[in-house]
């Protein structure tokens, strides 16, 4: 199992209307030559609104894709941040009972798939969206908390695979 520490006030945030640039964060994983997959298994702790455990492929600090299991509004989400210069937010609801959820981005080219599944296997794509292709990016865990407290969260199976 893999621990992940999100310290608070930390984030990989770019322009998003009049909100300001954050590049503070940490990434746990490997780099991807070219096209590749980053999933793993969550079982997050959602303490406070906006707490987040993500996945992300990041190319530098204007390009990237993350995907979270999120708390926000009394509701457990899957978010989709992507980022080229400008951000791009999206939420969709998690229809589950179980307290895990396992989550994948695919770079193939320059496009990242986001899904998410509730047994491993069977998952379901809920964003496609461009990020730059045949270039390095690192591949991981996100460690991020923009507001609150740190904590901890529990992440266990990381995978990243190079194709």
């Amino acid at each position: 199992m893999i621990s992940p520490y999100f310290e608070s006030r930390t984030t990989f945030r770019r322009s998003a209307g009049a909100e300001h640039q954050t590049d503070r964060a940490y990434v746990y994983g490997l780099e991807l030559e070219g096209d590749g997959e980053v999933a793993m298994r969550f079982r997050p702790e959602h303490r406070h609104q906006h707490a987040e455990a993500s996945l992300t492929i990041r190319v530098d600090e204007v390009n990237w894709v993350k995907t979270g299991a999120e708390y926000l509004g009394g509701q457990h989400l899957v978010s989709t941040v992507t980022t080229r210069e400008y951000t791009d937010w999206s939420l969709s609801p998690v229809d589950t009972e179980s307290d895990e959820i396992w989550l994948r981005l695919v770079r193939s080219g320059g496009t990242v798939t986001v899904a998410h599944a509730d047994d491993g296997v069977d998952y379901i794509t809920i964003a496609s969206t461009y990020l730059p292709g045949g270039v390095r990016a690192m591949a991981g865990i996100a460690s991020a908390r923009p507001v609150g407290e740190s904590f901890w969260d529990a992440a266990q199976d990381l995978g990243v695979e190079s194709y």
